[in-house]
């Protein structure tokens, strides 16, 4: 303000933001849905999008016995190419820029026995002690965690005391607890809570929901529970002070979760992890497998392409099918896409992998997100919406893709995983002098002469995790 007078301006400004639409969100989904949830969104679409259809796979016997079924099937494939075509030439681009043909097959897997990976349905204790001997943990954490996944109850709660879990495994409190935060970041989501509000806030986490919305769901479960059963929802929102939407919005949250994790590995449950991928040996060769069981071959429907060129179409109606349309082209070409990125993405890292999967989870080499990036020309995000929730069959077991990926140290001679450092530094120790022992600098000393390069306070981590004492205590205990 100048002069006792209010200055107005107009000014323009440029900037560039990121507009995530609807397609591309369905897009990314698609891309990080595990098998059985994409079968069930594939069977929504399919009949919410009259412009999809599944197409009927043929077998080769019949086709040759009735040459003139083939005929007019090879004349309805042209005419469907003609209007693929036509459809290509609509200014859509921004959809996708490469083209091709508008439809998704399933793969035909012929000539690999798979019947050697199936097996009777994976109980809680097996699907957890897995878990938790791949995370490298030291023995304690190994004894305390085992303890604790075998004393969950049926539906996948810890209600013991930390005391139990010490007196039968000798293990300390402090360390008990460690094991069962470890165990919390296992699948299922929710697993080994203390409580329903601990159970869904462990997997709203996992979700990636916002804090504040964790936090006031906590609040809804702790202090209106019986609100919340009795449908009393007025009452909560004005305790809460929130508006409708973002009520309702935590009541979708809720109810996404699982308050009953453990129970889909019950005996009378019919859930069982179905694997995404299949890693299959042939000719000593490691294939790649896509599990499409159950998946449909998807087309754009003839009729409705057709009546997209009909001039007397009315605008409504048009629009209404050139929608359908779109949002057909974008779920085929994502299928496509999703099927892709999970081939380049597995294949990377059963390359990467091969001793693991031909000796066991000792073998498992140090990776990371960013090296399989690089490799497959991917982004960060997208390996790790590949490798989320998906689930690989190897003649080694049932593993999350997840598990592949193992933290290392910097060698001479590239990474080390973290559990072989953590065993040339007990290595060390055992076979030290009793009357000399070494400090954790010395030991640093030695790794470093391996081609290890590690700092002091690592090396006192990894000892601190393994147990093993300080040198001044190991000294005074050899006495």
């Amino acid at each position: 303000m100048k002069g006792g007078r209010l200055n107005l301006e107009i000014s323009g400004k440029l900037s560039q933001k990121l507009h995530i639409t609807p397609q591309m969100k369905q897009s990314l989904a698609i891309l990080q849905m595990p098998i059985t949830e994409l079968l069930q969104e594939l069977n929504t679409f399919v009949i919410e999008n009259p412009v999809l259809e599944e197409s009927e796979q043929e077998p080769e016997e019949a086709k040759e016995e009735k040459p003139e079924v083939a005929e007019k099937a090879e004349e309805k494939d042209a005419k469907d190419d003609v209007l693929n075509e036509d459809l290509e030439k609509i200014d859509w681009d921004e959809l996708y820029r490469d083209s091709g043909e508008i439809s998704y097959k399933p793969s035909d897997d012929e000539g690999y026995d798979l019947e050697k990976f199936v097996s009777g349905q994976e109980n809680l204790f097996g699907h957890l002690m897995k878990q938790l001997i791949i995370t490298g943990a030291d023995q304690e954490i190994i004894k305390a965690g085992e303890y604790i996944i075998g004393s969950l109850s049926e539906e996948g709660y810890f209600d013991i005391e930390f005391s139990e879990v010490t007196e039968a495994t000798g293990v300390d409190e402090a360390r008990v607890g460690k094991a069962l935060s470890l165990i919390q970041t296992f699948d299922p989501a929710g697993i080994a809570a203390t409580s329903l509000k601990e159970c869904i806030a462990i997997q709203l986490a996992q979700f990636e929901v916002e804090q504040v919305y964790i936090d006031f769901i906590a609040e809804l479960l702790e202090n209106h529970e019986k609100d919340l059963i009795a449908f009393r929802y007025d009452d909560i929102k004005r305790s809460l002070s929130i508006e409708s939407d973002t009520f309702d919005y935590m009541l979708l949250l809720i109810r996404k979760t699982d308050p009953k994790p453990g129970l889909s590995f019950s005996k009378d449950s019919n859930h069982s992890v179905t694997p995404d991928v299949y890693i299959v040996k042939k000719d000593g060769v490691y294939d790649i497998i896509l599990n499409e069981d159950g998946m449909p071959a998807l087309r754009m429907n003839s009729y409705y392409m057709s009546l997209l060129k009909n001039k007397e179409l009315d605008a409504g109606t048009k629009d209404y099918i050139e929608e359908k349309v779109k949002n057909a082209i974008w779920l085929i070409k994502s299928l496509n896409k999703r099927q892709k990125a999970i081939y380049k993405v597995v294949k990377v890292l059963t390359e990467v992998q091969a001793e693991f999967l031909e000796h066991g989870v000792n073998y498992l080499k140090p990776l990371k997100l960013k090296d399989v990036a690089e490799v497959t020309e991917l982004h960060e995000s997208t390996v790790s919406r590949v490798t989320a929730g998906k689930y690989a069959m190897t003649e080694q077991g049932l593993f999350e893709l997840k598990s592949f990926f193992v933290k290392g140290l910097d060698t001479d001679d590239g990474d080390m995983s973290t559990q072989k450092v953590k065993n040339m530094i007990k290595e060390i120790v055992e076979s030290e002098d009793g009357e000399k022992p070494y400090s954790d600098q010395k030991i640093v000393e030695l790794l470093n002469g391996q081609g290890i390069k590690i700092a002091r306070r690592t090396v006192a981590k990894y000892r601190d995790e393994m147990n093993i004492l300080t040198k001044s205590q190991r000294k005074r205990s050899r006495r």
